[in-house]
This record gives structure tokens, sequence and C-alpha cells, in this order.
């Protein structure tokens, strides 16, 4: 059944669709929405430019929405395309079938019949048998409307014409119902493309956003602060924004156009020192209340970077090189701050790891140490840590984890000097009573009997020095038997040397007081004593005068005087404890005597 529609309501109809689709896109999204009514079958053809791209699902559904809420008695069945400007076959496609007022109305509660088509809702890709309308005959969505558009293949476009048909006079009572609505659309529609920027009247956007690029070509002449760059961009980028809303159909948008691209190019090189000057100030937040791990230091270092190479991308003749040029010498000693910050932590990552290595050394070391050397090595690893800890700087990330280690460490290091300064006096110890037991046993063998029993006293005292819970006690230990015994026979030997010499002194007294009476050898084992030939020629001579003279006395004399030498030699013998021999000149034995007898 034909349906009777004039087509400047259909150019309405598709305005007012075309109107509510921008709206619910955005004003920067340009489409085109046209109507074509054939058989009872409502045709609309979206178009929009290729770097579009819209959501079929969406974009149908809206149009499926708005027809049923608002236009449902235009025709009973609606079918919808998409395509791209310039290209001649469509890419998506809906259908759906709107359902008859008196329908409704006849059998209320019975649902709404599926769509005639089949077709899900939704964007549906075209099949063999419905054909996308030919794109080549559709007009460019910035052109004016072209009347007589294509359809698909088995739905030939057609303008609806204004005869009524006997089938067709009760489809036209809705038609007059909705002119009210239709009416109404057109009201608004109206309104809204009249109340867009610069349409009616002056055009006082303009003007404004002139004022706002005056004020920031004004600043930008010479700033002295990168605020004022931002402000200026700010200014720049708002008569931009006011600029583009001024519509297609405004008599000023060509004017608009020109200054939006003008302002761009001016914006381009505001832009790229305000993007440098946000890159330094995301670097100088970064790199606030120091200090930070080399990592942060890295990333600020390369922000510091990226801001200088920013600048430098300024042409020379630029109104912002002075400035750009002041803010580069401050951002390259930013950097090189950085640099430093960056090499400082480094090392003081190197020297913390390296203290760290060192007491993991030193606590193994110490795990077993035993002698004297090994107590060394654990005492030098603590202090290797310990020296690192102290080579870390304040203001780095490592210094307070190094004073912590410090805390730690000191008392393991006080630990391994003490145990060391121990083992020291113990090895000192027992290397002295080696040597001293040394220089016993070569006085005695020299019969130093003496300096030995000193050097047995000093040796066994050192070796008795050596501390229970060291190294060298179990050593020092094993030599005490041993030297106590060999001090034992020292102090024996030494007294026997003191009666032997006690004995020399009383026989050199006896044996050469006036006369030279006798000779004697003496050692531990007897004494030896030969009377000399003068001697006994003396004693004869005396004794053979007293004898010749009648001198008794001197005849008792001579008697007593070798009597006395007997005894003489005799108490020698008791004294020493050493057996006696007396002897003649001849070699013949006088006497012997056995002491206690």
């Amino acid at each position: 059944m034909k349906t009777a529609t004039r087509p400047d309501d259909l150019a309405v109809l598709g305005n007012l669709l075309q109107a509510g689709l921008q709206s619910k896109l955005s004003e920067t999204i340009p489409v085109q929405v046209r109507c074509l009514l054939k058989d009872e079958t409502l045709a609309i053809l979206v178009q929009h430019p290729p770097d579009v791209v819209l959501n079929p699902q969406q974009t149908f559904g809206f149009l499926e929405q708005t027809i049923l809420a608002e236009h449902s008695s235009v025709a009973p069945q609606v079918q919808m395309y998409l395509r791209v400007a310039g290209i001649k076959q469509g890419y998506a496609s809906h259908s759906f079938t709107v359902q008859a007022a008196e329908n409704v109305a006849a059998a209320p509660g019975i649902p709404t019949p599926p769509p005639a088509t089949g077709s899900p809702a939704g964007a549906t890709k075209p099949s063999e048998n419905s054909q996308m309308p030919d794109a080549s005959e559709l007009p460019h969505p910035w052109d004016q409307p072209i009347e007589g558009d294509n359809l698909p293949p088995h739905e030939p476009p057609e303008v609806a014409s204004t005869t009524v048909s006997p089938k067709s006079k009760r489809g036209m009572i809705p038609l007059f119902v909705a002119g009210a609505g239709f009416a109404g659309l057109i009201f608004f529609t109206t309104l809204y493309f009249l109340t867009r920027p610069c349409v009616v009247g002056a055009c006082q956007v303009m003007e404004e956003a002139q004022a706002l690029s005056q004020k920031s070509t004004a600043i930008l002449q010479k700033p002295q602060s990168g605020k004022e760059v931002l402000e200026a961009q700010q200014q720049l980028t708002q008569a931009i924004q006011m600029l583009e809303s001024i519509p297609p159909w405004s008599s000023q948008h060509g004017r608009a156009q020109e200054l939006i691209k003008a302002y761009k190019t001016q914006a381009e090189r505001v832009n790229t020192m305000v993007t440098a000057l946000k890159t330094a100030a995301r670097a100088a937040n970064k790199s606030g209340n120091p200090p930070h791990p080399p990592s942060q230091w890295v990333e600020v270092q390369s922000m510091w970077r990226e801001a200088i190479s920013q600048l430098e991308q300024l042409p020379t003749n630029s109104n912002l090189t002075p400035l750009a040029q002041e803010k580069i010498q401050v951002y390259k000693s930013n950097l090189a701050q950085t640099n430093q910050r960056l090499v400082k932590e480094r090392q003081a990552q190197v020297y913390l790891q390296a203290a760290k290595e060192a007491a993991l050394i030193a606590e193994a070391r110490q795990g077993v140490a035993q002698s004297l050397e090994h107590w060394q090595l654990v005492y030098s690893s603590w202090q290797t840590a310990m020296i690192r800890l102290k080579q870390i700087p304040q203001g780095t990330m490592a210094y307070q984890e190094a004073q912590q280690l410090k805390a730690q460490y000191l008392p393991k290091m006080a630990t391994a000097r003490d145990r060391k300064t121990t083992e020291q006096i113990a090895a000192n110890a027992y290397n002295q009573g080696l040597r001293l037991a040394q220089q016993a046993k070569a006085s005695q063998l020299n019969n130093q009997w003496s300096g030995a029993l000193t050097n047995w006293r000093n040796a066994l005292n050192f070796i008795n020095q050596v501390s229970s819970n060291t190294y060298y006690y179990g050593k020092a230990q094993s030599l005490v038997g041993s030297y106590t015994t060999a001090l034992k026979q020292t102090q024996a030997q030494l007294q026997l040397a003191v009666k032997l010499q006690q004995a020399r002194r009383d026989l050199s007294q006896t044996c050469y007081s006036k006369t030279k009476a006798c000779l004697y050898t003496i050692d531990t084992n007897i004494i030896r004593v030969r009377l000399t030939p003068a001697y006994l020629q003396m004693v004869r001579q005396t004794a053979f005068t007293a004898q010749n003279s009648g001198d008794s006395k001197a005849q008792t004399g001579v008697v007593n005087h070798i009597l006395t030498l007997g005894e003489a030699l005799e108490a020698i013998s008791d004294n020493a404890r050493i057996p006696l021999e007396v002897y003649a000149p001849d070699g013949n034995l006088i006497q012997a005597h056995t002491p206690g007898t």
C-alpha cells in the first residue's frame, strides 16, 4: 500500500533524525541522514566521512527507538543503511517492522510481531538479496541534499507520490495526526540550528576567540616565566575551542576554519614548550624529597633530557627561544645534579653490597675460626665491612640501611676483636714458653743450671698463662708435664752444681792454703785428691827434724796437720755427698771415704 507523504516531510524527517544522531554522537562527527519512501517501506540512509568509525548496532538502535517513539506512523516497514562517503556500497543494514496503532488497540496485550525481514535488532551484513545502496549516487555529507537517491536494487528509489489511492486512505489518518508532531519537531530543529554560534546576528564567539588569541600573542611576545606560557596556551586553546563551536551552516564557518588553522600552527610551538615545562615539572616532582633509588634517578635523568630536547626543537627565531634557552640552562644544571645523584646512589649501592659480602665472609669465617690466624681474618673481614659502610655518604638510599647494618656489625666485630686479642695473648704466651724452654735446654747443655732453672720456671709460667678458651690451650697443656719435670730435674742439677762448686771452693782452700798440698778433680761421682810431692817432702822433713831434735810438740803438730787435712777432705766429701779418694804423689791410694760413713 502506498502512503501519501510529501518529499519535504521526508526531508524534515531526515533533518530531525540527523540532528538527533548528531547530538547523540558529537558535533565534531559530521553525519548525513536521508529518508526515502517506497511501497510502505521507509528507507533511511546514514552516511559519514571515511575517518569516522560508527558503531552500527548503537546507531541503528538509536534511530529505531526514535522512529518507534516519535515517527511510528510514517511507514509500517523501515530499512536502514550505513555507508562511508565516497564508497558506492554500504557496509551495514538493519530493518524492523512498525506495528500499526490500530492493530495495537484492537489486540491489547499481544506482543509486537518480529521484524518482517527476520533480521535481528542491530547491524547485519548485506546479503545477495539485500544489496546496499549505490554510494556513487548519494551526496557527500557536507553537500546539499540531492533528490532521487537510489535504494537497493530490489527496492528502487522513488519520491513518494502525492496521489492518494483507495487502499491508502486508511494510512493517511495517522499521517495527519502526526502532522502536528512533525511541526513541533520542525520548530525545535529549526530552533536548534538557529541557536548555534554565529548563525544569527553578530559573531560574538569569533570576536572573543580573536581577543583571547591577541592576549595569548601579547604574552608570547616576551614571556618571562613558564606560568605565562601556560596561561597563553590556555587562552589559545580556549580560542580554538570557541571557533570550533561555529557550525558548518554559519556564514562565519569559513573564516573560523582559517583562524583555527592559524591558531593551531601557533599552538604547536607553544604546546612544544608547555610539554617541555610539564616534563620538567614531573622531573622536579619525582626528584623531590630525596634520597631515591637509582632506578628513580634514571627516570628523572630521562625526563630532564627529554625536556631539554623538546626545548631545543623550538625554532631559533621563535619568541619563546630566550625563555627556552634560560630553561635549558636550568634543566642542564638539574640534569648534572641528577647525574651526580645517580652516580652517588650507584656508588653507595656498590659500597653497601661490598659491606654485605664482607659481612657474609666474616660470619662464615667466624663460624669455623680457631687459631689466631683465623680470627685475624675474621676481624679483618669485619673491618672491611665497616669501612665500606663508612664510605656510604649521607643523603643516599643506602645510608639509612648502612646505619642499621653498622649497629648489627659492631658487636660482632667487637667479639672478633676481643677473641683475636685473646688468641694473640695466648699465642704470645705459648710461643714465649717454647722459646724459653729452648733456652733452658741450651743452658743445660752448657751446665748453666742456674740459667736453665730460670728459663724453665719462666717457660712454665708462660705456658700456664694460655687461656682455656683459646686455640693454644690444648697445646700448652700438653707441655706442662714435661716442663714441670724438666724444672725439677734442673733444680736437682742446680743443687748438685752448687755443692760441687762449694766443694771446689773448699778443696781449693784446703789444698792451696799456704803450701800447695794437693791437687784435685771433682765430678758428680767422685772427688780425687793427689798429694803433691813438695807437700809430702815438707811433711817428711818437718817430722824428721822434730824427731832428730826430740821435739815432741813439733812431731805432734805434723801428725795433727796430716789428720786435719784428712778430716777436711772427708768433710768436703760429706757436704758434697760425693765419695773421696786420696792418693800419694806416686798414685797409690792413701785414703778412701764414702759420705755418711
